[in-house]
């Protein structure tokens, strides 16, 4: 993702890292991010998905500035995927939230649920042309029937239908997290739990009074 920033002070040095969120749940939500609801995704569109990351993992446990502590955590509680290039948008797709849900296995509960994009998926088959989301083994899991986890997980590559949908963490609309190694010469924020769409185009910054 873009942004734009201005300087106007050679002290302050603003990193504005992505705009992630949420799990379209409240920031207390839990891990298993799949809801009982209609089995269809509504004004789904087709793609593929597998899985990568350690067992019960997060992915990728450490992107984009991101702790591994606020990966496992609300409002990301592992709920993650890298995108392919149609998802992934050389960067300017980063914190959009999606609804995913599978039918193609008979390991697959149906049951939609929502995630966000906090990486790239990159080379083959992720770049094969089709909208690809590689999940963290805990989102892929997550749309098992239950018992039925390592079935699916055994599938690998796996036909799903997906939805954009707003990012939505009730009683936040964005938040700004200081990044280790911040010191009075050097500013780094991460933008955190950005509501709507989540994937910021532009971030300006000004110097405040006093």
């Amino acid at each position: 993702m873009s942004f734009s920033l201005r300087h106007p002070s050679s002290l302050l040095i603003f990193i504005a890292l992505f705009g992630f969120l949420s799990l379209f749940r409240p920031c207390a939500c839990s891990s298993r991010n799949f809801l009982n609801t209609s089995a269809a995704v509504l004004g789904a569109s087709p793609a593929e998905a597998t899985w990568y990351g350690s067992a019960h993992g997060a992915g990728s446990d450490g992107i984009c500035e991101i702790t591994r502590e606020i990966v496992f955590t609300a409002p990301f509680s592992s709920m993650i995927a890298a995108g392919g290039p149609s998802l992934y948008k050389s960067g300017k797709g980063r914190g959009a939230c999606y609804q995913v849900s599978c039918t193609s296995n008979a390991a697959c509960s149906g049951n939609p649920g929502t995630l966000v994009i906090t990486d790239e998926c990159p080379g083959s088959p992720c770049a094969s042309g089709a909208v690809y989301f590689d999940l963290s083994e805990t989102a892929f899991w997550a749309m098992a029937k239950p018992g039925q986890e390592e079935t699916l997980r055994a599938a690998g590559a796996i036909q799903v239908q997906f939805s954009t949908v707003p990012c939505s963490c009730p009683g936040v609309n964005v938040a700004f997290k200081v990044v280790a190694g911040s010191y009075a010469h050097y500013l780094a924020v991460l933008i955190i739990n950005e509501a709507g769409n989540g994937d910021l185009a532009a971030v300006d910054e000004q110097q405040g009074s006093g």
